[in-house]
Formats: structure tokens, C-alpha cells, sequence
């Protein structure tokens, strides 16, 4: 097709979005484990990231998960995850009035002996991710 076309609308905002249909979050789950490298240690069926996959899973719709990178200082502590809807304040746990980053930390400290290491997640960290990407 000679000259063809010049597309004018739509034109984006330069604001972050997602293509799936439906809303999302992310957040960022710090293992805080330090000297402990998950990646190589902690993935396996019986691992302590299987442990807070299944927490997580629990309470949220995963939809994807970033690979464990560094803290800074210790390798193999960090990834961030999307999870499907978006969540307000609310009393997840029947109780208390908190976010869902609060009540996902709460529910990842109890893990206190997990995987192969029996590993201690009572210092876990679980933030909320914003901006995008979500998976760096």
C-alpha cells in the first residue's frame, strides 16, 4: 500500500497499565533472611519460598512472580509478585484494620521453621510495588 495510512488516535498517557482486563497490584517480598541465598537453597517442592507461595496463595490470585535477586547486601532475599484486584485497608485477618502488604507480612512471619533450612521469616518485609515494571 503506497503513502498508506497515518494512525492519529489513540493517543497513550504516559501512565502505567496493564492489558489483562482486569486491576492489579504488586509487591515486593523481602525474605530479610540475611546469609541465607533462597535462590540456591530455599526453591525446591519442600523449599521456604514454596512455604510463602503458599501463604501467599492462600489470601491473593498470583499472576506473576519476579525472580529472587539481592536486598543489596545478601543475594537470593527479594522478588516481587502481581496479584490480581486491588485491595484497599480492610480487617483481612477479622480483626485488625490494615492494609493487605500489613496482613501478607503478618501471615509470612508465622512461617518460623520452613524448608530445608528450617528457615526463620519472622523479620519477612512485604511492601507495596508501585510504577512499573512490577518485575525488574
Amino acid at each position: 500500500m503506497s503513502g498508506g495510512i497515518t494512525k492519529q488516535n489513540p493517543t497513550l498517557a504516559n501512565v502505567s497499565r496493564n492489558f489483562n482486563g482486569r486491576t492489579i497490584m504488586g509487591f515486593t517480598i523481602d525474605l530479610a533472611v540475611n546469609g541465607t541465598n533462597f535462590a540456591s537453597t530455599e526453591m525446591g517442592p519442600t523449599g521456604a519460598v514454596q512455604a510463602v507461595l503458599d501463604v501467599l496463595r492462600r489470601n491473593v490470585t498470583v499472576i506473576a512472580m519476579s525472580a529472587l535477586r539481592t536486598d543489596g547486601s545478601n543475594a537470593g532475599q527479594m522478588f516481587d509478585i502481581m496479584v490480581e484486584g486491588q485491595y484497599g485497608q480492610d480487617t483481612y485477618d477479622g480483626t485488625n484494620n490494615e492494609t493487605l502488604a500489613e496482613f501478607l507480612e503478618t501471615e509470612i512471619r508465622t512461617l518460623t521453621s520452613v524448608g530445608v533450612g528450617s528457615v526463620n521469616l519472622n523479620a519477612a518485609l512485604v511492601t507495596n510495588t508501585t510504577g512499573f515494571p512490577y518485575l525488574a
